[in-house]
């Protein structure tokens, strides 16, 4: 039988830090920064970090601006690291680093914005795009936050809110201004790949985030239930649905072509592996039959019992029928790389299914044929020239 060979396209995702100064914001959270300003020795992990930001803070907005300024006192922004992450790196890991160490670039700063918030019991979101300054598009991606409180979703900028560059140098400075901006203010310098991430009734496309263009979509867009329903769907849908909106928004930077072709890479993969599972799951039902095939041919030897003889069909048609339905849920456009597999199987699996059924009728007139004349059943009878039937 042929194989199915599955690849993965490994694709380079930058992420970095690009404002150049600091706006300064008059800042409402003081008495919160106060507290976490304090000397605190116990804040050795995230999970402790996380309980005493529960403990002290009863607020949704308090507990997200205490994290957000814990990480603007605690994490520092390494240019050199720039260029040492992939779009498919082990998100914990990165977040293991950062923290651990102390630095990181903004997917560190989004992976453990991310993780403190959903400790907190808060919902959050790594929002992954590209930013331009002065009209230029960033030619490396950038990460940022979603976060829900009080049943709302809001964006959170903790690395350009915890500092910016001053040529190659880092600046650690407080920029309040990306502590729950606006979606019409962010999306003068942020673009997430995925539309629905604007947060805007009328999102963008990328051609009209750097042309400085309004959105020409007619009727608004009901983001915040796209978004619900995006978060709820399963693996797959989730990746479709991107795919799906990255089509008609456009994937004309490098950052969101990039992550198109990963996305397309790992849709590609999913239904190589369901094919697999598909084909797999059929030659366990070639082999269950093979071993029926074997057991008729010894006349039902070694002994089983009527119960166990009329449930040898059933159990190999359930093969079948998952084999089938994981071949359904493949879209036929993910099919026609291997056309000619999948009419391979599909012959085998007809053929087989025209035996079961045969061999189903056999067994039905076995169980029903009194136990002492069974085994003539085994036998083909002839006939001679004179009517006598002949085994």
């Amino acid at each position: 039988m042929r194989l199915v060979f599955l690849f993965s396209i490994i694709l380079f995702s930058f992420y970095a830090i690009a404002q150049k100064k600091v706006v300064e914001q008059k800042n409402p959270y003081s008495e919160v920064d106060k507290v976490i300003d304090q000397k605190n020795d116990s804040l050795l992990t995230l999970l402790s970090i996380s309980e005493f930001v529960t403990k002290k803070f009863s607020k949704e907005e308090e507990r997200v601006r205490a994290i957000f300024y814990w990480i603007s006192k605690n994490i520092l922004y390494s240019p050199e690291l720039m260029f040492t992450y992939k779009t498919n790196s082990n998100r914990a890991l990165i977040a293991k680093d950062a923290f651990e160490n102390k630095t990181g670039v903004c997917i560190g700063y989004a992976i453990i914005f991310d993780t403190l918030c959903k400790l907190s019991n808060i919902e959050s979101y790594i929002i992954e795009g590209s930013t331009k300054q002065s009209f230029l598009p960033s030619i490396i991606g950038h990460a940022w936050n979603g976060v829900k409180m009080n049943g709302e979703w809001k964006l959170i900028d903790a690395t350009w809110g915890s500092g910016y560059l001053q040529g190659s140098k880092y600046v650690k400075k407080l920029n309040n201004y990306y502590f729950l901006p606006s979606a019409e203010q962010l999306i003068s310098s942020h673009i997430p790949i995925d539309p629905i991430w604007q947060m805007l009734r009328r999102p963008i496309t990328l051609y009209q985030f750097y042309s400085n263009k309004s959105s020409t979509i007619t009727s608004d867009w009901a983001w915040t239930d796209s978004i619900t329903n995006y978060l709820k769907s399963d693996y797959i849908s989730k990746i479709s649905s991107t795919v799906r909106r990255l089509n008609q928004f456009g994937t004309t930077n490098e950052v969101s072509s990039n992550f198109y072709q990963y996305l397309k890479s790992l849709e590609v993969n999913y239904y190589v592996a369901k094919l697999n599972l598909s084909t797999k799951l059929l030659n366990e039902a070639v082999f269950k039959f093979n071993e029926y095939i074997s057991f008729k041919n010894k006349q039902f030897t070694p002994n089983k019992s009527d119960e166990e003889i009329s449930k040898i069909m059933p159990e190999i048609s359930e093969f079948i029928i998952k084999s089938k339905n994981e071949l359904i849920s493949i879209p036929e456009e993910s099919l026609q790389a291997n056309n000619d597999f999948v009419k391979n199987n599909n012959k085998i699996t007809t053929d087989l299914e025209e035996k079961i059924n045969n061999e189903s009728l056999f067994i039905k007139k076995y169980l029903s044929t009194k136990k002492n004349k069974r085994k003539e059943l085994f036998y083909t009878k002839t006939y001679s020239v004179y009517g006598i039937p002949v085994k």
